[in-house]
């Protein structure tokens, strides 16, 4: 009986604390977490939870070598929106039943997992429906013979999980494209030059494929294929395959014999632990992190070592174990069970860094066979940096009057070559010396950079709008004659906001010509000089009135 009244006074306490923080999107920071039993089943109304959960057996963590497991959810519902969904992710879980009750009467059940079909590409997401200033208990039950992480609960909008499920997927479907394309590559590039780096390099580059594509449940979603046991099988592979490619690659038995013995013991061992997958499949997740860990290590000390000794591409080589690296120690301690997962998604975080080794380690190998003329290549791409500085302007990052100037000549506007009339705006920044006067050159930089900032927003609205700033407080706009009038308002839009919210008495005067009208660029920008002064006068001769009138209603 006490333990029932403990039971409900924590329940209390978790429905209050959901109600003062789930005024947006429903909080599942509480949760209740307990073992089941094969012949257990979840509630059927709102008002069992409580006593269902005295009978039951708390669990303080979710073991990942596999087991059954009830997570109960309080959650209360203060958003308008009806359409959600609720997803288990970070983890493979074969077997997922969503029960999902409210005090209002409503009772929902889904259906999930690993072998069941999917609703959403990727995830374990089912959509449920919950409705304003309901109280709802989320009954969860999980069941799998290995977790590869600590399963994770979310809910969120239909809408929104949709969209960051369908990018999730688009960026797993790139990664798994890369990975095959970069696979076959090097294959090819094997059978052509009989070199046995590449060649172990694209069967390590498969492996890595195949053993994300069943992460992801790839063939599950395409041909129904369900086989838990031989996931690891592949990531157990994958050192196998990259100690020999290294071995080829580094050199490794000639710049250190004994760092090959060493990587030798850990192949061996690797080939040794492939069975486990099938035969210890509760602990394999562990064996493939535990063996993963260690020839990451392995790896970046062979390529350091041989770098020191001077084998040069090898840098290419610890660059790419180094993307690896990074998920790899967020991540696999979490697998582990030796620390709780620090970032979302790790197995999508994880398969985006070895897509990355996989691509930095294909351009090793190009580097290891072109030296010369990857060096010769870099140096083109450092003049080309260059080059494109000298076209930027420091400041705002916009282009330069140089580069206003090369982009007039690269093209046609005067004559009758011209494809079509464009408008050349000249802007002029009012008050910008009266900033830098009073207010410091720091102050208006910052309007500078305002500026542009807006400009640009604007220009990229319209379809092969250029901005370029030519001189301190001077900007061009090349629009079509058909922009005009839209690029003209948007100006003087920026104009008051900047005048009215940033700095009083600054603003922008600008003036137009158009192409038609000119026989040169010269010319061209000589004639919205022109027209940006008359704009000027007039502008200063409508204040100067507007004083008057004011002075003479003072004197009344």
């Amino acid at each position: 009986m006490s333990y029932r009244v403990t039971v409900f006074l924590l329940l209390f306490s978790s429905l209050i604390g959901c109600s003062f923080s789930s005024i947006g999107a429903p909080s599942l920071d509480q949760s209740f977490l307990f073992y089941a039993k094969d012949n257990q089943s979840a509630p059927k109304e709102y008002a069992e939870v409580t006593d269902w959960m005295s009978t039951l057996d708390k669990a303080d963590s979710i073991s990942l070598t596999g087991g059954s497991y009830w997570m109960v959810i309080p959650v209360h519902r203060y958003s308008r929106e009806t359409k959600w969904a609720i997803n288990v992710r970070n983890s493979i879980v074969e077997s997922l039943d969503y029960t999902l009750l409210g005090n209002d009467g409503s009772s929902q059940y889904h259906h999930s997992g690993y072998s069941a079909p999917y609703e959403f590409l990727f995830s374990y997401g089912r959509e449920v429906e919950l409705h304003y200033d309901v109280d709802y208990w989320f009954v969860i039950r999980m069941e799998s013979r290995y977790f590869s992480s600590v399963p994770k609960v979310e809910l969120e909008p239909y809408g929104a999980y949709k969209n960051s499920s369908d990018m999730e997927a688009m960026l797993v479907m790139l990664c798994l494209g890369g990975l095959l394309f970069i696979a076959c590559y090097n294959l090819l590039i094997y059978f052509s030059i009989r070199d046995r780096a590449f060649l172990y390099y694209g069967l390590y580059v498969i492996t890595y494929f195949t053993g994300w594509a069943l992460t992801f449940h790839l063939g599950a979603h395409l041909w129904g294929f369900h086989n838990l046991e031989i996931h690891h099988l592949f990531f157990i592979g994958l050192p196998i395959f990259n100690i020999l490619f290294y071995k080829h690659f580094l050199q490794l038995p000639e710049y250190s014999p004994k760092l090959w013995r060493l990587s030798k013991l850990l192949m061996w061992t690797c080939i040794l632990a492939l069975p486990t997958s099938i035969f210890l499949l509760s602990y394999t997740a562990l064996i493939a992190s535990v063996l993963i860990m260690l020839w990451i290590a392995l790896a970046i000390t062979c390529g350091n070592v041989c770098l020191i000794k001077g084998f040069y591409p090898a840098r290419y080589f610890i660059f790419a174990f180094t993307c690896l690296l990074l998920p790899a120690v967020i991540i696999l301690p979490g697998n582990m069970g030796i620390t709780s997962d620090f970032i979302e998604n790790a197995e999508l975080a994880t398969l985006i860094g070895g897509t990355v080794d996989a691509l930095m380690l294909s351009l090793a190998l190009a580097y290891k066979i072109k030296l010369l003329s990857e060096e010769r290549q870099s140096y083109i791409e450092t003049l080309g940096v260059a080059w494109e500085k000298a076209r930027q302007d420091k400041l705002t990052q916009l282009p330069n009057r140089h580069a206003f100037d090369e982009y007039l000549l690269s093209e046609t506007f005067f004559g009758k070559d011209a494809k079509k009339s464009l408008a050349l705006i000249l802007l002029d920044l009012d008050g910008l010396k009266q900033v830098n006067h009073t207010l410091g050159h720091h102050e208006g930089d910052s309007l500078l950079v305002h500026a542009a900032k807006e400009l640009k927003n604007s220009c990229d609205l319209m379809e092969r709008a250029k901005l370029f700033r030519i001189g301190g407080d001077n900007f061009v706009i090349l629009v079509s004659e058909a922009q005009l009038a839209d690029m003209l308002k948007k100006i003087e839009e920026l104009s008051s906001s900047i005048s009215n919210q940033v700095y009083k008495e600054t603003g922008i005067s600008y003036g137009y010509a158009f192409s038609s009208e000119v026989k040169d660029a010269s010319e061209w920008l000589r004639a919205a000089d022109r027209d940006m002064y008359k704009r000027k006068t007039a502008k200063r001769r409508e204040e100067q009135l507007q004083q008057m009138s004011i002075q003479d209603e003072t004197l009344v």
